[in-house]
């Protein structure tokens, strides 16, 4: 696989009280191009700046954090099926990157927090934890893999590793439990029986790939 690269967005720490400054997140290049995150600065920097008085009331002399090799902890984005991994600095809290989050995309969007626990962009916490049913394509043997995960990340990273060939993730679908995940899947290989290759592998035909498309 090619190699990863992070773009670095800082956002407000405390989206109630600007004074307590700013954190951290990152977000791949790829997915900042695809889904064009705004990568500025955000408002209340540009603004404390303008006012050296009022910079100075700011932690750390109302500079940016440095990111330095310091640990994140991992939330995963689900944009209709699509899903983006966003790196955020430990100290910052969920209401602070949800409220980044409503600033670029739709607020109907989900957010996976590093313990599979499932929030609306609102900060409210879902009564269920995360199951998702995946499409994953092998461009080289033109096969698509149906299958379930809790994590979708993990799973992806195990299949890719004891891969030779390219995986790709096409299309996820969020579901409610690990019982709907394990009936959703089963349904789908009952509808794409006629295309199994071997497994949870599917010829990667017409039909399927328009079905997919449609989710």
């Amino acid at each position: 696989m090619g190699r990863i690269y992070w773009n670095t967005i800082y956002i407000d720490r405390d989206p109630n009280d600007p004074y307590k400054g700013w954190g951290w997140v990152e977000v791949t290049t790829e997915d900042s191009k695809r889904f064009s995150i705004p990568t500025g600065y955000p408002d209340t920097y540009t603004k404390f700046c303008r006012s050296p008085s009022e910079r100075l009331k700011l932690p750390n002399g109302g500079n940016l954090p440095s990111r330095g090799k310091a640990g994140a902890k991992k939330f995963t984005l689900n944009i209709d099926g699509e899903l983006i991994t966003i790196r955020a600095q430990k100290s910052l809290t969920i209401q602070a990157v949800c409220t980044w989050l409503k600033t670029w995309i739709s607020p109907n969007a989900k957010i996976v927090t590093p313990g599979n626990r499932t929030h609306s962009l609102d900060g409210e916490k879902l009564a269920h934890q995360a199951h998702f049913v995946y499409f994953i394509l092998n461009e080289d043997s033109n096969a698509i893999k149906i299958g379930r995960a809790k994590n979708l990340a993990r799973r992806m990273m195990s299949l890719q590793t004891s891969s030779p060939a390219k995986l790709k993730l096409i299309k996820s679908v969020q579901v409610e439990g690990a019982k709907e995940a394990q009936e959703l899947e089963r349904a789908l290989h009952q509808q794409f029986r006629e295309m199994r290759l071997a497994g949870e592998w599917f010829k990667a035909e017409a039909n399927l790939l328009e079905y997919i498309s449609q989710l």
